[in-house]
């Protein structure tokens, strides 16, 4: 059976699911603070994404957010899922949330699938297809003047109020782009870049999980992601991201 159809079946039925249930209190935990959530359907949705594709794939690698990963072998077929990424967004609002799987052949993208849960809305691209938001074929804007772009990030108070070593750049782009957005999912708003509603993304920080699914639709629609330096972007390690509507824009970005 083919991963990708395997992928879509799995991640809409958990969709299903999360839409269906109702969050009680005592369901939800804290892991490093009040600002970091945990609930018990983050971790049930990510036990049954791992059972579908390991029953069908025993032989497949999986990274995952809420349980320790599959070992992983030099150039295996690894998966990148998020049960819910924007749970604080899942937990406050229900809604603006996602499910988050991709798919790597060693360092070969081959799918990655982002479920807007409570829209029923599928983004998606196979690796040289294009991206696709349901059936409808998607590409990032065509805004190149940084007075035109749109900036979003997942997390206002750490990319502009906290200290960290890109402080001060992020409040000189803040000031110099049309606006700024905060959603609260790095998958969701990797997305909205590829869909052109949105031109560029930051965050400070970011796992495998979180973008390794996006970063295939978003790269496929045109689009392009770095480090927040401009480095490439690494594949199985946390770091800052940088998503761009277009590679032109890199050296614009970087000397703000």
């Amino acid at each position: 059976m083919d991963r990708f159809n395997v992928a879509v079946d799995v991640v809409q039925n958990a969709g299903d699911l999360l839409r269906q249930c109702r969050l009680e209190e005592s369901e939800i935990c804290q892991k490093m603070g009040h600002q970091d959530l945990v609930t018990h359907w983050d971790r049930r949705v990510e036990r049954m994404l791992r059972s579908a594709i390991l029953e069908t794939f025993p032989q497949d690698s999986i990274v995952g957010e809420e349980y320790p990963p599959e070992e992983c072998r030099a150039g295996a077929v690894t998966w990148y899922i998020d049960p819910i990424d924007g749970t604080t967004n899942f937990i406050n609002q229900h809604q603006n949330y996602a499910i988050s799987v991709g798919c790597w052949e060693g360092s070969l993208p081959l799918f990655g699938l982002v479920l807007d849960v409570e829209r029923k809305t599928l983004y998606w691209a196979r690796h040289g297809g294009g991206a696709w938001q349901n059936q409808t074929l998607i590409h990032t804007s065509g805004r190149r003047e940084l007075s035109e772009l749109l900036l979003t990030t997942p997390g206002l108070q750490y990319t502009f109020l906290e200290p960290h070593p890109y402080q001060e750049r992020m409040i000189r782009l803040s000031r110099k782009v049309r606006g700024v957005r905060c959603l609260g999912s790095v998958a969701l708003e990797l997305c909205e870049v590829a869909a052109g509603r949105a031109d560029l993304f930051v965050t400070m920080r970011s796992s495998p999980w979180d973008h390794n699914a996006a970063r295939i639709i978003l790269e496929e629609a045109g689009g392009a992601t770095f480090t927040v330096d401009g480095d490439e972007l690494p594949l199985g390690q946390k770091s800052t991201v940088l998503a761009l509507n277009d590679m032109e824009l890199k050296d614009c970005i970087l000397c703000v």
